[in-house]
């Protein structure tokens, strides 16, 4: 029988892999639309809108991302 220091130390299961590379390729995508949509609205003169989106994205979407890799790296073999 598998004690459960063992199972913690073990991380997360391989099996789960798919919803990680999932996201990622998810975040990878909306890195792309946001930042195209930063660049288009600043091109079309909404300057304050522009700076409002990369705002929250550095607060939001790469704060999200370097977490989830650090708890990646944290709980995988």
């Amino acid at each position: 029988m598998i004690s459960l220091k063992q199972f913690l130390n073990e991380g997360i299961p391989n099996y789960f892999r798919g919803y990680f590379n999932n996201i990622n390729n998810n975040l990878d995508r909306l890195d792309k639309n946001v930042k195209q949509l930063i660049k288009d609205l600043g091109k079309d003169g909404l300057k304050k809108e522009s700076l409002e989106i990369a705002s929250l994205y550095k607060k939001h979407i790469i704060e999200f991302k370097v977490k989830l890799k650090d708890f990646e790296r944290k709980n995988r073999d």
